[in-house]
């Protein structure tokens, strides 16, 4: 990686000492600060401020598995037409894991044998969590990103590309591990949050896709709710379950960023 741009964004912690401290000693690192909170604002200010032709963007709790970057930059490099692409994840902090490793290595076998036959595995969006595009697709598109908090800023980048032309694919390789905390919210701020996908796509009127997506998030909340006594039971660090955690002892909820 040629540079590393952390962004600001209204830190209350020492997050921003370590990264002046990191940057001291490794100077692809840099510190930017964007005051006005929220992911769109954040994540788009540090697009505004790379310098390089591929702009690789992560949360601040992804981990990034081994090989990532040069996952990037050969399927980048290997084909030109590909603007945009994102990577399979699974959550580091949950239970249960093991079956969505099976699926996205089943994933990642049919990008795979895409890319062999000449073409990549197309995929409806990018992940903000886990995503690239090329600096000059960010340009057609950076003036007509939405910061709304109610909408998903990925799935909001993700239909701008597809109304350009432009694909978004699945890169294998491109893996990493992400954080289930929003996860362990109740049904209330499940619903809220899940509310910005239908959103979306009624936002780029898409009203087919926010039904659509509407009738995913009904099944999606049937099984997260059935799945929150254990997720909120799992003790990452201890990898079990614990009854005290069932009951919210120890854990730490992520605050949702439309409230």
């Amino acid at each position: 990686m040629a540079e590393i741009v952390v962004v600001d964004n209204n830190s209350t912690d020492d997050t921003a000492d370590h990264i002046r401290s990191a940057a001291e000693h490794d100077d692809r690192i840099r510190l930017v600060s964007e005051p006005r909170a929220g992911v769109a604002f954040a994540r788009y200010t540090g697009f505004s401020c790379a310098s390089q032709d591929l702009i690789a963007s992560v949360d601040c709790d992804t981990i990034l598995d081994a090989g990532w970057a040069g996952a990037i930059t050969r399927v980048m490099d290997t084909h030109p037409e590909v603007v945009a692409g994102t990577g399979p994840m699974v959550m580091h902090d949950l239970p249960f894991q093991n079956r969505y490793r099976r699926r996205n290595n089943r994933l990642q076998a049919r990008a795979e044998a895409a890319l062999a036959a000449g073409g990549p595995l197309r995929v409806p969006a990018l992940s903000g969590a886990n995503s690239v595009i090329r600096a000059g697709a960010w340009k057609e598109i950076q003036d007509d990103v939405s910061h709304r908090p109610d909408l998903f800023e990925d799935l909001d980048r993700s239909l701008l590309l597809h109304a350009r032309g432009h694909d978004t694919v699945l890169i294998p390789g491109m893996t990493a591990t992400v954080s289930g905390r929003r996860l362990l919210s109740g049904p209330a701020s499940f619903i809220r949050y899940a509310a910005c996908g239908p959103r979306t796509y009624a936002h780029h009127g898409k009203w087919g896709m926010a039904v659509l997506a509407t009738a995913v998030n009904t099944l999606a909340l049937v099984r997260t709710m059935t799945l929150l006594p254990a997720n909120r039971a799992w003790d990452p660090d201890r990898e079990c379950f614990s009854l005290g955690r069932m009951f919210g002892r120890g854990i730490t909820i992520r605050a949702s960023p439309i409230g």
